[in-house]
């Protein structure tokens, strides 16, 4: 009978008096001191939920999301050992949070700089492909968890290459770079604006693009902002010595979906969309203000 009550207690709506103060300080703390790190793995079209290396749900179609944080700059992370489904996870055996320099908490790099290691050359990993990944970190709020108990849970989502480099075939849909590059040349803050996050169909589902939605609202806006204000976001964005341990109990797929890699998406930074893509978004914005 406890049994039962305990389980109607957590499948209950939280009562209205609650509902506006999200998870409390305390739940907060206790999860941070466990690792506390809450993460989207885009994979095989579907986005899992991930806590503690282990999947907790999982969300099909497109994801709505406020942007909280990036990290600076895109890094790399490289596994001396290539991924099987039947090994134990490893953390990677080197990285950068700015694709220059190894981190300094790595033990034995490959090199002493990105731009001359051995593992980023063609054909030093699979195929034609580099060793060393392109990697980048987003922080994001789900717009779903608004209004509910888990308003200002961040979740943090790793981009291998594909989803941050190259051209989409998609109308008003961006790979990350560009997304970045499109916002900041039309004068819009990306924190600023509900993106939608989906598949890419053109690449098996195994990468994702980014859409412009709508602004944010003000209840939104209040909730991100204080989130980046406190700073909190650091730790998920940049990889630090403790997370790149960590790694043991994340699944190491992520980091293999990436494989015909970079150097075809190094060449396409030079995207000739923003010309293009400003006359997009200014076309979307106002949509957006018709609508208001």
């Amino acid at each position: 009978m406890r049994v039962e009550m305990s389980n109607i207690v957590l499948s209950q709506e939280t009562p209205d008096f609650l509902q506006s103060t999200g998870l409390s300080e305390l739940t907060k703390r206790l999860a941070g001191n466990g690792g506390g790190v809450k993460r989207i793995v885009p994979k095989n079209g579907i986005f899992r939920k991930m806590a503690g290396g282990e999947e907790v749900g999982k969300i099909k179609g497109a994801l709505e999301v406020i942007i909280v944080d990036v990290s600076p700059k895109v890094g790399r992370i490289f596994y001396e050992k290539q991924w099987s489904p039947d090994a134990e996870p490893t953390p990677p055996t080197c990285f950068s949070n700015d694709g220059q320099l190894p981190d300094a908490s790595v033990e034995n790099p490959p090199s002493d700089r990105c731009d001359t290691c051995p593992r980023n050359v063609k054909g030093s990993g699979m195929g034609n492909s580099k060793a060393c990944r392109y990697s980048r970190r987003v922080a994001l709020l789900l717009l779903e968890d608004f209004n509910t108990a888990l308003e200002g849970q961040v979740y943090q989502m790793n981009l291998a290459s594909k989803s941050l480099f190259g051209d989409s075939n998609t109308e008003n849909a961006y790979t990350f770079e560009n997304y970045l590059k499109v916002c900041m040349n039309n004068g819009k803050s990306i924190d600023h604006i509900i993106t939608s996050i989906f598949f890419n169909e053109d690449n098996d589902n195994q990468s994702v693009l980014f859409m412009p939605l709508r602004w944010v609202r003000a209840n939104e806006y209040d909730t991100s902002k204080k989130i980046l204000e406190s700073g909190s976001t650091q730790r998920i964005v940049i990889m630090t010595p403790y997370q790149a341990d960590a790694v043991k109990s994340l699944p190491a797929p992520i980091v293999s979906t990436e494989e015909p890699i970079a150097p075809k998406k190094r060449e396409s930074k030079k995207v000739e969309t923003p010309p293009t893509a400003k006359a997009d978004l200014d076309a979307i914005v106002k949509a957006w203000a018709d609508e208001e």
